[in-house]
């Protein structure tokens, strides 16, 4: 029954919503995390945009001084940030992985790649974390911008459905490291549903073929082109007139 891929993904979605359910049902104080997290985010910049570069240099400095003592062993085991981080990590890389099968069951081997694969698997999990580090500070925001302008990637996209998959995983990374659990869990299912119906529809395989305002099928068009005397006839049909 698991070879069915339709069964497979059902199976799957289903299990993440009632994990998911289940973790916000039984321990209450996950989903109280979630939302201080992601309150965080959306409005802790509108009160840290006038912090100077200098001022956070000072408490980088002196967050690394703390990280050995015991105050800092507290604050990384804290629940308020380690619980939404977790959470975050493992919703990316939970809802990425039927992303993965989809395109492993709809590409063609010749352009089927395995290192693709891996970076669609990873890019989530590097782009929620780098949500968390620049959550709430516009100057690293753009500090981290001008760091990963600088560094040139040399790996190209070729295909215009390989993009599409690329910026559907960064879009999840996003999502996730937002808190936006709904918005990753419900992109994920719907873009497997809709990359799966146009493959499997074969969608525009042929292009459309038009007679003034009117849509004409390639049957007609060939029985039009066989015809002596029509504009499309063959030479072979010329020749016998």
């Amino acid at each position: 029954m698991l070879n069915n891929i339709i069964v497979r993904l059902v199976i799957y979605y289903t299990s993440w919503l009632l994990f998911l359910a289940g973790a916000f049902h039984f321990f209450p104080r996950v989903l109280v995390y979630v939302s201080q997290e992601r309150d965080r985010f959306l409005f802790g910049s509108l009160y840290n945009t006038g912090i100077e570069v200098s001022g956070m240099i000072e408490n980088i400095q002196e967050g690394i001084g703390r990280l050995g003592s015991q105050e800092g062993v507290s604050q990384l085991v804290d629940p308020t940030i380690a619980v939404p981080v977790v959470l975050a990590l493992a919703l990316a890389f939970g809802v990425t992985l039927p992303v993965t099968w989809v395109y492993r069951w709809t590409r063609s081997p010749k352009k089927y790649s395995q290192s693709f694969i891996h970076a669609l698997l990873v890019t989530p999990i590097g782009i929620a974390l780098v949500v968390f580090l620049v959550k709430g500070s516009i100057p690293l925001a753009f500090g981290l911008a001008g760091i990963v302008a600088a560094v040139r990637f040399r790996a190209t996209i070729k295909e215009p459905m390989d993009a599409v998959y690329m910026l559907m995983a960064i879009g999840i990374g996003l999502a996730a490291g937002t808190q936006l659990t709904t918005v990753a869990y419900l992109a994920s299912l719907i873009f497997v549903t809709i990359a799966l119906a146009v493959w499997k529809s074969d969608f525009g395989a042929a292009p459309a073929v038009l007679s003034g305002w009117r849509i004409v099928s390639p049957e007609a068009v060939a029985q039009g082109a066989g015809a002596p005397g029509k504009p499309g006839a063959t030479k072979k049909s010329r020749d016998a007139t």
